[in-house]
């Protein structure tokens, strides 16, 4: 799991190997308190994950073997998929990743997001 989280999170080149533990020990924390069946379609989902690079973008290797760049490849063809069943896969653990990837304030601030001075949406009391 930890080379799909970098294909689909490293802008600029691999992620730092120590965010990206970190990173997959938050996501291993999640899936953890999901159910059981859950938990197993998940699994599941990485299976067909790692083992169908060959049929997917034609790579004799599996998705852990592959570069980032074609990892990265790998994933955009998935998720464009008209093969349903795939483009879930897709979905189900892009979701879960997001999730847990923007949960950061550093990976928030990078998309803009202004944290605890967001002030749009207060309510003004008026004192009368």
């Amino acid at each position: 799991m930890p080379k799909l989280a970098e294909a689909y999170f490293a802008y600029d080149g691999p992620m730092d190997p120590a965010r990206l533990a970190v990173f997959t020990k938050e996501v291993d924390r999640a899936i953890s308190t999901a159910s059981k069946t859950l938990r197993f379609g998940l699994v599941l989902m990485l299976d067909v994950i790692m083992w169908s690079p060959l049929f997917i973008i034609g790579k004799l290797s599996t998705f852990e073997g592959l570069s980032l760049e074609d990892r990265a490849s790998y994933l955009t063809r998935l998720e464009r998929s008209r093969i349903v069943p795939l483009a879930l896969i897709f979905v189900a653990w892009k979701t879960l990743l997001t999730m847990v990837f923007f949960e950061e304030p550093e990976e928030l601030a990078v998309l803009g997001y202004p944290g605890p001075a967001r002030t749009r949406y207060l309510t003004v009391v008026s004192s009368t």
